[in-house]
Order: C-alpha cells, then structure tokens, then sequence
C-alpha cells in the first residue's frame, strides 16, 4: 500500500515502555535518517525509559507521555502536525494518541481490537519468530523506507563515560584486567538467573584473573544481598541513575545478564554480553550473526518456542543454564576481543 504522504517532512516513533523495546526500537532511527534525510524524526517515549534517548543525534525532539494527563501528550503530538506515525508498541495506550494525532499516515501493528486505527497494519500473528527490530523495520518497508541490518544505538557524553570508568575504580575496580558487570532482575521472575548461579560463575571467574561487578538495579537489593553472601568476589554497585548505569556499563568489557533490558543497553552500547534465556527463544531478543552476543538457553528448549509464564517448565529452563557454561562463553567473548572491551581496552586471550 503506497502512503498518502511519500516524502514526510515530520515523523514520529512511539515506543513507550520497557528499556528494551524502546532500545531495540532505535534501530529503526538509521533507517529513517537514511531515507529520509530531509525529514525530523522525533521519539515519543516514557518517562521511565526517556534517559536512555538523551543526546542521541538522530532524535530531533524526545517527547515524554504524560501518565496522569495523556490528552495533554495527545495536544501535543497533534499540534506538531506530523505527516507519519509509527507505532511498534501498537497498544490500548498509544493507538488513540495514534488515531487523534491527525497522522494522515500511521504505520502499526494489526492487534485484536484497535489495529484498525492505523492506516499500514503488519499482522503479527501467524508470522514467523524474528529479531524483533527486523519485525519492527518490517513497518518501516510498508511505508516504502528500504531498511539496513538492524542496529541499535544509545549515546553517552564523554563526560558520562569517564564518569563510568571512575565509579568502577572507586570500588577498587583495576583498569588492567577484564571487567564483567552482571544484572540479577528481569523483570519477570521466570527469566531470572538465580543469584546462587552469579556466585558461582563470579568465583570461577575471579579464579581466572576476572573481574566479576554486580550492579544492584532498583528493586534489586534482596538478590544482590543473596548473591554477595554466597560469593565474597562480587564487588556490588549500587546504581545511581540509568544514565550513571550505562556508563559504568561501557566500562566493563562484557555482560552478564537474563533476558533484560540491560542487556539490549549493552549491544546499543558495543558492550558484548552473553544473555541467559528461558522461556523466550534467542531468535526474537538476540541479534542473529553477531559474536558479540552469545545467547545460551537449556538444552530441554531445544525446539521449543515461547513457554507460557504460567508454565511449569518456565520457571526452571532459566535455572538449567548452568554457571560453567556461562563462564565458558565469557571467555569465548573475551577470546573475540573488537568492540566494546572495557575502558582498559583489556583482551582475554
């Protein structure tokens, strides 16, 4: 279906919620600057995921919805007129900020219920499991926008990156050896890593001369507590801010984590990172072909797709991932080198 209006002069990205949807939604920003370099991109986004946009150069303007007064972000985004709108959360929340802004273009998901508001709909049922920001550029080709390998990008100030280098050394963190952060949440329980298996992997990997840092993520100061009892090698870092994260985040030469938000931060970063999954496939939530991502999930989800949270199994498939694979893919990363190795610029060899 060819768009109403071919060569946009206003384009809006909506992606409210969840620090790894709105990561993963800014691989679409290249795409858009490429093909439309005439064109203002703005992103509407959450406030709670909104420091991740900050001094990211392919955002003209980053709007924040307003929770307690959205009919003020519907006035807003209608009063700049844009010519698209492209919506990936495609949800009771945004589509009718979608429908009342006035968009003669809006590009979205075909959902049960509110998909008919949007004037390009990508049906998403039936389709096959993929990276979810080649799904997400798949709006992108609708609109006629030819698309790139999905890449994603945040920015940090070179202010906040030496910011990140010196909270790690003020926890006594060394520059001349291999740093590994870790994150325990995720958000959900079912995907975490128990903090047992994070004390486990961070002996073995300070046995090896690596530096294992556990960053203690808001809510998460129960489980970082368990985890430090069992390992006395974790240094924990209690994390002042998102942004203040994701600088101490591209000091370290590589992550750790669960199916998480951070760990979509890290590849937006260039920080490489080995991801433990569970009741998610890796196919939808790691970039394909990329060997700075080592994506590992138990050997009874050979074949499986998405387990149902309610599940039994869900809960347990995370668990299965055991400490000595993860610490074997460490170093495998580690052996890899390229970008994103730490402020010291370390290898593992």
């Amino acid at each position: 279906m060819t768009p109403r209006v071919s060569h946009p002069r206003q384009v809006l990205l909506v992606q409210l919620r969840r620090l790894g949807d709105v990561v993963l939604t800014t691989a679409l920003l290249g795409d858009l600057r490429r093909a439309l370099p005439g064109a203002s991109v703005d992103f509407l986004v959450g406030d709670r995921a909104a420091p991740l946009l900050e001094h990211h150069p392919q955002i003209r303007e980053r709007l924040i919805y307003d929770r307690e007064h959205p009919t003020r972000t519907w006035r807003a985004v209608r009063s700049r007129r844009y010519d698209w709108i492209i919506d990936p959360q495609s949800s009771p929340r945004t589509a009718p900020l979608a429908l009342v802004s006035g968009a003669p273009v809006r590009a979205g998901f075909a959902v049960r219920g509110w998909g008919w508001v949007y004037t390009h709909r990508l049906p998403r049922a039936g389709r096959p499991t993929e990276y979810v920001p080649r799904e997400r550029q798949r709006l992108l080709e609708m609109l006629g926008v030819s698309v790139a390998r999905p890449r994603t990008s945040l920015v940090l100030t070179s202010a906040e990156g030496a910011a990140g280098d010196e909270l790690l050394i003020a926890h006594g963190i060394r520059p001349d050896a291999p740093v590994i952060g870790m994150v325990l949440s995720a958000g959900e329980s079912a995907k975490e890593w128990p903090a047992g298996h994070f004390a486990a992997l961070a002996d073995a990997l300070a046995d090896a001369g690596i530096q294992p840092v556990l960053f203690e993520m808001p809510g998460d100061a129960e489980k970082v507590a368990r985890a430090c009892d069992a390992s006395r090698r974790l240094v924990r870092i209690a994390v002042p801010g998102l942004r203040a994260f994701m600088g101490a985040l591209a000091a370290c030469t590589a992550l750790v984590s669960a199916d998480t938000g951070p760990a979509h931060i890290a590849t937006a970063l260039q920080v490489p990172r080995v991801t433990v999954f569970g009741p998610e496939p890796p196919a939808a939530w790691a970039p394909p072909d990329d060997p700075s991502v080592i994506a590992l999930r138990a050997e009874s989800a050979r074949g499986l797709g998405i387990v149902p949270k309610r599940d039994a199994r869900a809960s347990t498939l995370t668990a299965e991932v055991t400490p000595a694979q993860v610490f074997e893919a460490v170093r495998t990363l580690l052996a890899r080198g390229g970008p994103g190795a730490g402020a010291s610029g370390v290898r593992w060899g």
